[in-house]
């Protein structure tokens, strides 16, 4: 029975292989990782990352070798092959994802939220067959959201976000919510939009 699977596996990965050959595929597109910070009262921050899973695994995996190459052999795994090498990611992530309030030291946020391991993999399989399918405008499919949170425990006057040397660079949001009551079937008081002085999103370096 174990032959038999390893030899279906070993089909699999065979079949898949051949189907890149015989595709011609356009250059990797990078799809950027992005990071959005909601800074509340009480020095509560929400943080929602969107992390292309397939460049990160792809650089933690393979680093060097061909994106499509890498596609076929992370598909190919399995589950719980594929799970336990993604909870080391996932670890390294978190450590690495820091935020600095005001001249406080840097701290790490806390309950996690994002897809599972099965999730993250169905993801790259899906993405892994629109490139087979148009290896020009391939869907992104595996850029996935992860949420976390910290409390600081003070009112912030400004933050400073660190993440993952493997996102690359990624786009930072920041807002803090103007949040007030409306009174039934009537019209609010104004809400100020106009553009600050400083932009609240900017690319990191």
């Amino acid at each position: 029975m174990v032959n038999t699977r390893m030899q279906r596996a070993g089909f699999g990965l065979s079949v898949a292989m051949a189907l890149l050959v015989a595709t011609p595929i356009a250059a990797h597109e990078l799809s950027d990782a992005s990071a959005t910070l909601v800074v509340r009262d009480g020095g509560y921050v929400q943080l929602r990352l969107q992390i292309p899973w397939a460049d990160v695994l792809h650089t933690a995996w393979m680093p060097g070798r061909p994106m499509q190459e890498f596609l076929v052999v992370a598909t190919n795994k399995s589950r719980a092959d594929f799970a336990k090498q993604f909870a080391t990611v996932e670890q390294t992530i978190q450590r690495s994802t820091r935020l600095v309030a005001d001249a406080s030291a840097p701290v790490a946020f806390g309950r996690w939220q994002g897809a599972t391991a099965d999730e993250v993999q169905d993801a790259l399989k899906r993405e892994l067959m629109s490139r087979l399918a148009d290896g020009v405008r391939f869907e992104h499919v595996s850029r996935l959201a992860v949420t976390a949170e910290v409390t600081t425990g003070h009112e912030i006057a400004a933050v400073r976000l660190q993440l993952p040397a493997s996102f690359g660079p990624s786009l930072l949001t920041v807002y803090r919510p103007e949040e007030r009551w409306v009174k039934s079937g009537e019209l609010s008081a104004p809400v100020n939009v106009a553009r600050r002085s400083t932009s609240s999103a900017a690319r990191t370096p």
